[in-house]
């Protein structure tokens, strides 16, 4: 794989429960990030990255009624929560330079949305050495405002780009059954209840679904702890970790 390609190219989602307290408005966990980073950083991977809103986006989204189900009007909601969603950025891409990598923050729009091609411009930015960052947005429907998720952003660029392989940090060491345990593949056999979560993007049945989703377009999809650095690495290299794998099981359509 030539270095600098958008060949071979991972997603990273950086969860919302990964980068923030989502307990406590406005926490920043620039330490986790930045552990993260260096694992990024020392792969030698070519990566886009995308961050949630977590305890930053979420609890101003929350407060105007946006989500990503339902449509809000509020001009006030959407400037303030893109506020916040830019102030995160910012911490979440400083805390990536302190790790070694060289962010290139921008808008999803700008990648999703560009005349020449997204493909094409992430090339030249990972040819100059950049990391892409961006992170999920507020989009107009037609009748109003409402949350772009990250993981949906994480399904777009993985098609966009053919990546082979996105990882999805999260709180915990992957996807829980309704015991607490960790699911190790998920989409063999009977799909099993999943421990619930909720938030302003829908929670994890919604990234369970944006998942599937990538699977099912070929894109292999691993869920892992955020505060485990040794795990997540090991899910970049493509290694046996702790975690979970999502797969699409046999006769079933993803749409």
């Amino acid at each position: 794989m030539k270095a600098g390609s958008s060949r071979g190219v991972t997603v990273v989602k950086l969860g919302g429960s990964v980068v923030t307290d989502k307990s406590v408005p406005f926490s920043y966990r620039g330490e986790v990030v930045a552990r993260l980073g260096e694992v990024m950083a020392g792969s030698g991977i070519p990566l886009v990255v995308v961050h949630g809103g977590g305890s930053f986006g979420h609890t101003v989204a929350k407060k105007f009624g946006l989500s990503s189900r339902k449509t809000s009007k509020s001009p006030s909601g959407v400037s303030e929560t893109r506020a916040a969603m830019y102030d995160l950025n910012s911490k979440v891409c400083d805390s990536l330079i302190s790790a070694g990598l060289h962010p290139y923050p921008l808008s999803p729009f700008s990648l999703l949305d560009t005349e020449e091609g997204g493909q094409a411009f992430v090339s030249r930015l990972l040819a100059g050495g950049m990391t892409p960052v961006t992170f999920g947005d507020v989009v107009h429907d037609g009748e109003g405002f409402r949350i772009l998720s990250g993981d949906t952003i994480c399904v777009e660029m993985a098609e966009m780009l053919g990546a082979k392989l996105c990882v999805m940090t999260m709180g915990v060491d992957g996807l829980l059954d309704g015991k607490g345990r960790v699911i190790k593949v998920f989409g063999e056999g009977a799909l099993p209840r999943l421990a619930a979560g909720g938030d302003a993007t829908g929670g994890i049945a919604f990234k369970v679904k944006e998942a599937l989703r990538m699977a099912s377009s070929g894109t292999e999809v691993r869920f892992v702890s955020g505060q485990k650095p040794a795990e997540f690495s090991k899910c970049l290299k493509g290694l046996e970790f702790l975690g979970t794998t999502v797969r699409v099981p046999d006769g079933v359509s993803i749409g």
